[in-house]
């Protein structure tokens, strides 16, 4: 990857901070849903817990539920995000890119829609696997490649007709073959990755990038269009998304989301 091209880390905290801005949390909790199922399947021992990028309480509270002595750590690139999350929990504010957690080692590691903000996915799962205890367990969640294809495809299109040819937005996301393919070389134990797809519908245009903004997913590369948008070329989007993604006058919104679960090899 060209020095251009790797995440801004700045502009990436500036955007973890929009998380605060999202009382209900509403897709974080949709998404996070399966990761609470996935807990509820656990047949060991857990004393200690990292959470990367924590994004709402749904999920710390769960785990707090079912093994109440827990150790919790949280790590975040944000600031603003690690102090709204302290009750009962240590923070440690990191770059997840560089890892530095002198030795510490959990038993259970999980993410929810984070993992994929990082300029190298293959070293940060050899950083997580290594940071397992014997026998700990992974689970996070990231997008596929078809997450946000509406919105995608209905600014690439507006783009050309504005500016004569596309921008990049949206940060790249990992198929499924690749991501199974990053967890055996780094002797992940019974990787599993499952493909669900989460459809949203919204009256309002503005109400659907509100959540979307949410989310952080939006190009967070050195070599991104610095300048912002005028609303007139919202509208122009959202002319061409109703044309093509709605029904009923809602506009439709498909995340499609990677479950992965992993074990640590003895």
């Amino acid at each position: 990857m060209n020095d251009d091209q790797l995440i801004n880390k700045k502009f990436h905290a500036l955007q973890r901070d929009k998380i605060i801005r999202d009382p209900e949390k509403f897709i974080y909790n949709e998404i996070g849903n399966r990761i609470i199922g996935s807990l509820e399947d656990i047949k060991l021992s857990i004393e200690n817990c990292l959470e990367i990028g924590p994004s709402s309480n749904k999920i710390y509270n769960k785990i707090l539920s079912k093994f109440n002595q827990i150790d919790y750590y949280n790590i975040d690139i944000s600031k603003t995000i690690l102090a709204k999350n302290l009750i009962n929990r240590r923070s440690i504010l990191l770059d997840h890119d560089k890892w530095e957690l002198n030795n510490k080692k959990f038993d259970l590691i999980i993410s929810n829609f984070y993992l994929h903000l990082t300029n190298n996915f293959d070293y940060l799962l050899k950083n997580i696997n290594q940071t397992l205890n014997n026998n700990g367990f992974f689970i996070a969640t990231i997008p596929g490649i078809n997450c946000f294809h509406e919105l995608k495809n209905s600014m690439m299109l507006a783009d050309i007709e504005i500016y004569g040819g596309a921008y990049r937005r949206f940060l790249e996301s990992f198929s499924v073959d690749t991501v199974s393919s990053l967890l055996k070389k780094n002797n992940y134990k019974i990787p599993v990755i499952e493909v669900d797809t989460l459809e949203l519908r919204y009256k309002e245009f503005s109400s659907l990038l509100r959540d979307v903004r949410y989310l952080g997913n939006s190009n967070i590369y050195e070599d991104r269009k610095k300048l912002f948008e005028r609303k007139t070329y919202f509208k122009k989007v959202e002319e061409i998304y109703l044309k093509n993604y709605s029904n009923n006058d809602q506009f439709i919104l498909q995340l499609e989301i990677l479950y992965i679960t992993a074990w640590k090899e003895n």
